[in-house]
């Protein structure tokens, strides 16, 4: 088998003319891009529905497209950024608003995603085998989950840029680097590489064939890496890939390079690490180096000035670049930052925060309550690779065959690794390893078939076709999941009515309390602060709405907010210089009733919305947190998938598939407009004053903390608690705008029965 990997799928020794051979690459190239998005068209019926809609404009699918969308129209933090600057730009150029931009781009970006593992695979030596690689790549259950219409996000990114930035390195590799002695070479390679060095007469030069110093290589490796370290404006865990590139480019020269090669191999990885570890001034020293070929030109005493290849072969000088390289490579705030990111997925219990005087104070931690970093269990992570599990284990295997054969593959080695450690940091993790499950399916399975063939009729048609068959037989099953995998908006038209009309009744430098979900989302279509978001969800900032939201004492709510305001609207500043204890104490302070009102600047609004109620376990376990003992306690609720009937005369509610009914505390009814409540508990008080003590606890013990939540328009069906039900999250939704208890601190400004905004007074 191992054998066999050396040939192509393609293993024709003919070389065609060069433009068929460049119009055979582009009508695959073509053919990958369009298969995949019409494969992901898939998805577009389920879209139309005039609730995922707000007038023209299509709700997105996740929270983080609206930070990029907000970004893109000039507000707050994702100002700048990469991802806000594409899209504010492409924006321009389509004459599309960024919002509806951010919902079409998704399965565009996926299907490049989609050509670059075809270039990839194509770059190792199977160009036919590509096609189905790049499909089944984009394909990926768990890449699919994270870009399907509307999910306009840097998962994009993360999984698109680590092809791009090591395509170069692996073309440059293929070419000039040995095989492993315990696999042959036994058949001419059809990479990219040798095809490239096949063709127009430029090309086809011996110095371009034989030196891995050339100018075009060494200019091709410091832009490949130039542009890795651009990648590290996009997402931080470019600074992680960058520098495993640069340690593998350097440790494969050392290991695999032609014999009395090593030295000018390991100034190629230098030419490469430079620009990517140091940016445009490690690019200065590609210049350098090219110079002499420059100097070509000019007569010899100016050609004399300049440095020869010969000098920056010297053991000495490429000793001294690996040493200038190594501050770059092993920087302090990386090291850092990596293990700040490693501490929140591997989802400690709290949040461990020390200020500059060296105070320690523990918040919970987020990390807990996010889908996406939820564990996966291994057959989970086997299904997010493919939906047939053997068939994820197979491309394993092949993957570990193609690494043998092609040592250059080992530059997806990290990609593979974040896709099995999903089972302990997370299920975003999983999409990691598509390249890899698409790759060790594709190319050995491809390269077999081919072999199996009288040597008559192999060749590129053949290949061709042994790719779309296995095309057809692994894509099927993803191509049914993808309808299956619709989610939605990730709020519904009637909340960005409400965030909408939040812009109009604040002033502009109003503050909105939400829940950080929806953060974004309120940056977007309300253009006001917001006490938190995606960004800022973490510590004194998820502290703060969650205990303002959890807690059943609307004064305190108030008190809390107003005090936050007094600190200029910075969570963070409001536990400035105090450890645990001395957070409690502030808690504890604000909610005494012997504690005057706290007075501040500005005006402040507070959002409460049918949606945040899916979230009551978490919000009630983060705004119960007890610094001293750094616990909290969530409140049960449950959604109920079954159909169910219920009575309101009686309060008597009979799921489908249960033996009896279940008799409600209260059933809380949204409809289009219109909002029903029963309490039936209170009722039965307002009719039998005088009922003894047992009747009452017998009564109270079939209905208490039994509080059922129907949604008439989106057939949600909730069932919280007591707990929960006195919260002032659910009290604000569901509770007359002239009820004294919540008017004295809360003044209604906006109401469409799924959404309230509130004024803070």
């Amino acid at each position: 088998m191992l054998e066999m990997l050396s040939a192509s799928s393609a293993s024709d020794s003919r070389r065609p003319h060069w433009f068929f051979f460049c119009l055979r690459a582009g009508v695959l190239i073509l053919l990958t891009f369009g298969l995949t998005f019409a494969l992901r068209m898939l998805e577009w019926p389920s879209w139309q529905n005039p609730e995922y809609r707000l007038g023209q404009e299509w709700l997105l699918a996740t929270h983080d497209a609206y930070h990029w969308v907000a970004g893109a129209e000039g507000f707050e933090h994702g100002v700048g950024h990469p991802m806000s600057e594409m899209l504010r730009l492409l924006s321009i150029l389509a004459g599309i608003p960024p919002a509806s931009l951010g919902f079409w781009l998704p399965p565009v970006f996926a299907a490049l995603t989609a050509v670059l593992m075809f270039l990839w695979v194509w770059a190792i030596g199977g160009m036919e085998a590509g096609l189905c690689a790049g499909v089944l790549c984009s394909l990926a259950p768990g890449f699919l989950a994270r870009t399907l219409f509307g999910y306009y996000d840097t998962d994009l990114i993360t999984l698109c840029f680590p092809l791009l930035i090591t395509l170069i390195p692996v073309c440059w590799g293929t070419r000039f680097l040995r095989r492993p002695r315990l696999v042959p070479r036994t058949a001419p390679d059809s990479g990219m590489a040798l095809r490239f060095a096949c063709g127009p007469t430029f090309f086809a030069t011996e110095r371009y064939k034989k030196n891995p110093l050339s100018p075009f290589w060494a200019w091709a490796l410091a832009l490949s890496g130039l542009f890795a370290w651009w990648g590290t404006e996009w997402h931080s865990v470019f600074h992680y890939l960058v520098r495993y590139n640069t340690a593998l480019l350097a440790l494969l020269a050392l290991v695999l390079a032609p014999p009395g090669q090593r030295l000018h191999m390991l100034l190629s990885a230098v030419l490469y690490g430079l620009p990517a570890l140091g940016g445009l001034p490690g690019l200065c020293f590609v210049l350098v180096f090219c110079l002499p070929d420059i100097g070509e030109a000019m007569p010899a005493t100016l050609r004399a000035w300049f440095p020869s290849r010969a000098f920056f072969a010297r053991p000495a000088v490429i000793a001294g670049l690996c040493c200038l390289m190594l501050p770059l490579f092993f920087d302090q705030n990386i090291l850092e930052m990596l293990m700040g990111h490693l501490t929140g997925y591997i989802k400690t219990a709290g949040d461990l925060k020390i200020d500059d005087a060296g105070i320690r104070l523990v918040f919970p931690s987020v990390a807990q309550s996010i889908i996406e970093v939820q564990d996966l269990t291994l057959t989970e992570a086997l299904f997010y690779f493919h939906p047939w599990g053997f068939v994820s284990v197979m491309g394993l295997a092949g993957f570990a065959l193609v690494v043998i054969r092609r040592p250059c593959t080992l530059f997806l080695l990290p990609l593979a690794a974040l896709g099995l450690l999903s089972m302990k940091m997370g299920g975003r993790m999983v999409m990691f390893g598509a390249p890899v499950i698409a790759l060790g399916l594709t190319l050995p399975v491809t390269t077999l078939v081919c072999s199996l063939l009288r040597s008559e009729v192999r060749g590129f048609w053949s290949g061709f076709a042994i790719s779309l068959v296995l095309l057809g037989v692994l894509g099927a099953p993803v191509a049914e999941l993808i309808p299956a995998m619709f989610n939605g908006p990730i709020l519904n038209r009637r909340h960005a009515e409400a965030l909408v009309r939040a812009r109009a009744v604040s002033p502009e430098d109003a503050i909105l309390w939400l829940w950080w979900d929806w953060g974004y989302a309120a940056q977007h279509f309300s253009r006001r602060r917001v006490v938190a978001d995606g960004a800022i969800h973490g510590g004194p900032s998820l502290y703060l709405p969650a205990a303002v939201f959890a807690t059943d004492n609307p004064r305190f709510a108030r008190q809390l907010i107003k005090y936050a305001a007094s600190k200029n609207n910075e969570a963070s500043d409001v536990f400035e210089g105090l450890d645990n204890a001395g957070a409690e104490a502030l808690m504890q302070k604000l909610r005494a009733p012997q504690t005057p009102p706290v007075q501040a600047p500005g005006r402040q609004f507070i959002v409460v919305a049918f949606e945040m109620l899916r979230l009551g376990f978490w919000i009630t376990n983060f705004g119960s947190w007890n610094f001293v003992r750094q616990t909290g306690i969530g409140s049960a609720i449950s959604i109920i998938p079954q159909q169910l009937t219920y009575h309101l005369e009686n309060g008597e509610v009979l799921v489908e598939g249960a033996s009896s009914s279940i008799s409600a505390s209260t059933i809380n009814v949204f409809e289009d407009g219109k909002f029903s409540r029963r309490n039936y508990i209170q009722e039965w008080l307002d009719k039998n004053p005088n009922a003894g003590e047992d009747v009452r606890r017998r009564y109270f013990e079939r209905r208490r903390n039994i509080h059922f939540f129907f949604n008439r328009v989106t057939d949600e069906k909730l069932v919280i608690d007591e707990r929960l039900y006195n919260s002032l999250m659910v009290q604000l939704l569901i509770s007359s705008p002239g009820d004294p208890a919540l008017s004295e601190h809360f003044r209604l400004v906006y109401d469409n029965v799924f959404c309230r905004v509130y004024e803070v007074i």
